[in-house]
């Protein structure tokens, strides 16, 4: 009888798990918005120990802010800034050669680049030291366009200074991340290819590349009004659209632990969207 139970109860857990491995997975999502207290809310936390008198402001399109949730990077949610129409980042990447899956851009004559910036200001006290969050660098440039002049980048300015670098102090761009688009061993340690239907995130995200995540870190001007200022924008055209996307409640003071690389089973489980059973 004790096997007969035994056996019952390991029948029964399986059974349970491999229904939540079929289970559909939570879809990844952006809103867009505009509104600057839900931008502000969405990046502040509860570590923010020594920081006062937050304002933002923002510029750019009104479509190019918004707010995630559920993303393939083991973000979990946050705030995104693109150079196109943010709602159009969801979705299956049927276009990685030559083509865009996103569907309009901000510029029609896809001469200028587009720019969307968002600065938050705010007070620093005696006791802040640095400044800390998480992110994501995505685009439609890669990988054709690496090594060319359609060098999208994203900055990520403390009182005027990009501190967007990647593991080896690089500034997040294109061409640092793809730096020659018929030789992928020159591809970049940070960079995660998402080619049409066989990427990664492919059935989940139409950006053909992005980075794994990254962490931002920066010292703090002390009793001053320190200003984050985040810019994405395109560079040599408007018409490939790149995106940044910002852990949620992740900007304070104190550094967050690593999130999983999206490629192994901790990944897969953080981000939610890109459970295996969902493809």
């Amino acid at each position: 009888m004790r096997i007969t139970h035994k056996i019952a109860a390991l029948t029964a857990t399986l059974t349970t798990a491999m229904s939540l491995l079929a289970a559909p997975a939570i879809a990844f999502s952006v809103g867009a918005t505009n509104n600057i207290e839900t931008l502000k809310n969405n990046l502040l936390g509860t570590n923010t120990a020594g920081l006062s008198d937050f304002s933002v402001s923002i510029t750019g399109d009104e479509e190019a802010f918004g707010i995630f949730t559920n993303d393939p990077f083991g973000l979990t949610s946050g705030v995104v800034l693109s150079t196109g129409k943010v709602t159009d980042i969801p979705g299956s990447n049927l276009v990685s050669t030559s083509g865009n899956d996103l569907s309009r851009d901000f510029d029609p004559s896809g001469e200028a680049g587009d720019l969307a910036q968002l600065n938050l200001s705010f007070f620093a006290d005696s006791s802040a030291e640095k400044l800390f969050f998480e992110y994501v660098f995505g685009s439609e440039e890669f990988l054709e366009y690496g090594g060319s002049q359609f060098n999208d980048s994203v900055e990520l300015l403390l009182n005027g200074t990009n501190l967007a670098k990647l593991s080896d102090g690089k500034i997040v761009t294109i061409n640092n991340l793809t730096p020659n688009a018929d030789d992928r061993s020159t591809d970049h340690p940070d960079y995660i290819n998402n080619p049409s239907f066989t990427g990664i995130a492919a059935d989940i995200i139409k950006l053909d590349g992005f980075t794994k995540v990254l962490g931002f870190e920066g010292l703090l001007q002390k009793n001053q009004t320190n200003v984050l200022s985040i810019r994405i924008k395109d560079v040599g055209d408007g018409n490939y659209d790149s995106a940044v996307f910002i852990k949620g409640n992740s900007v304070g003071t104190i550094k967050a632990e690593a999130v999983p690389e999206p490629m192994t089973v901790g990944g897969l489980m953080a981000g939610g969207a890109m459970l295996a059973a969902g493809r």
